[in-house]
């Protein structure tokens, strides 16, 4: 089997739009590991999150490095291990806070294992209930980060627009680049972070040569990803921006294209 390193996004790609794996899926996971491959889910998600939803792939048994917070943290699900842990200075985390209250936009931000907001409204309990993670409402985000020296890992803007705060924020701080995750949202992390540095990591981490890897997803926080893979597959209902980075299209996440393209590579048909 040429190809014995996949990772994989998580909502959109392996996820199906209506918020399940399917069994289809579930099974070429487990064959795959059977035939000696390593799957490997990559996400923009905590790794709280990621965790409540192993057993949906049913790996829940193996101990396993997780990529969440777009590479931000990547740590072992069963050990709890951190492999790596990027942070951005608290102070460029702060000026970012205190810049989406100046313009106007939502964020929250996120440190290893808790998500801060300034209060409760229905865009952080609608993502809560998504992701199954607990909020923590502190106030003004800037004021509680420059206190307590916040070592954030991610942050995060939810706006219909989420592309023009993109043009905004691209080259505001030395040390937090900023993507795309789904179309409302704008994700903020570590230069040191991103799913391609993950990738690059856990290659040498895990022992496995770069030309056996490849990279599935369906937004543009996983370009990165799909460029240093080997193979970069998007799904068909990926972003139209990342299909031009692909190197083929797989089946939509709803038509299991996550599965199709692992059994190919267990075949060899890739």
């Amino acid at each position: 089997m040429k190809y014995k390193l996949i990772f994989s996004d998580f909502d959109g790609t392996a996820l199906r739009s209506d918020r399940t794996v399917s069994a289809k899926t579930v099974q070429a996971v487990k064959d795959y590991r059977a035939a000696g491959g390593t799957f490997i889910i990559s996400t923009g998600r905590m790794y709280e999150s990621v965790l409540k939803c192993a057993d949906m792939f049913g790996l829940t048994d193996i101990n396993m490095p997780i990529s969440a917070m777009d590479g931000g943290i990547i740590k072992e699900s069963l050990s709890g291990k951190v492999i790596a842990l990027n942070t951005m200075p608290y102070e460029q985390t702060a000026d970012f806070a205190y810049e989406c209250d100046k313009i106007g936009c939502y964020c929250q931000v996120y440190t290893q294992d808790k998500l801060y907001v300034e209060r409760e409204n229905d865009i952080n309990r609608d993502y809560c209930n998504i992701t199954k993670i607990k909020m923590h409402p502190v106030g003004k985000l800037g004021d509680y980060i420059l206190k307590n020296k916040l070592s954030c890992v991610k942050v995060l803007i939810a706006a219909d627009n989420a592309d023009s705060y993109l043009d905004y924020f691209r080259d505001k701080y030395s040390d937090i680049q900023f993507f795309l995750s789904f179309t409302r949202f704008l994700d903020g992390a570590s230069k040191k972070a991103g799913k391609g540095n993950a990738l690059k990591l856990l290659t040498e981490y895990l022992d496995v040569d770069k030309s056996a890897t490849v990279a599935i997803g369906d937004s543009m926080n996983d370009i990165s990803m799909l460029e240093s893979a080997a193979l970069g597959v998007a799904v068909a209902n990926a972003d139209d921006r990342l299909k031009k980075s692909a190197d083929i299209i797989a089946p939509s996440c709803d038509e299991d294209g996550v599965a199709d393209i692992i059994y190919r590579a267990i075949r060899d048909e890739l």
